[in-house]
């Protein structure tokens, strides 16, 4: 009976001490908190901005290393993205039907810039590349652009919170 007592004693222990764990990476030299600015859309990608931009918070959040404000005057770092070069290309041909594709290739091009509250450029406008393909359910319908859409976004809020956190100060 002992044995048990000092056994929960024990577990209950390490359950409260493993709570207060952080991170002690110091690369980042105090600036904690980042502002996204509002994602430039100058493609014809329907609502990919607000997308982006849903998803790069999410995954800077996931993360951990920064924490998000709205407010401009509390930020530490300032991001800006601007989508560029968004293309749709037939990729895959039903051999039944040579003329409908039955899959598409979307492209897009992210500029990245990351300022510092000083105004001093970290990082200016890094060039991410992401691509994704979509197919038809059938040669009746169309390729769902939104999921799509979705999937690039997801990927390409991936690509830039790994640039930010990873790039060399």
């Amino acid at each position: 009976m002992n044995k048990f007592f000092w056994l929960k004693i024990f577990l209950v222990y390490l359950f409260f001490s493993g709570c207060k764990y952080k991170s002690s990476n110091t690369r980042f030299s105090g600036e904690k908190s980042i502002y996204i600015e509002v994602v430039q859309n100058d493609t014809l990608a329907p609502q990919i901005g607000p997308l982006l931009a849903h998803k790069l918070r999410e995954h800077i959040l996931r993360r951990g290393h920064f924490d998000i404000t709205s407010n401009p005057s509390k930020g530490d770092l300032f991001i800006q993205v601007a989508l560029r070069n968004y293309t749709k290309s037939s990729e895959i041909y039903d051999p039944k039907d040579t003329i409908i594709a039955a899959g598409f290739r979307l492209n897009i091009n992210a500029e990245v810039s990351l300022s510092n509250r000083n105004g001093k450029l970290l990082i200016d406008k890094a060039l991410v590349n992401e691509k994704v393909s979509v197919l038809r359910k059938d040669s009746l319908t169309k390729p769902l652009d939104r999921q799509a859409l979705l999937s690039l976004s997801e990927s390409l809020g991936k690509q830039i919170s790994q640039l930010i956190e990873n790039f060399k100060w």
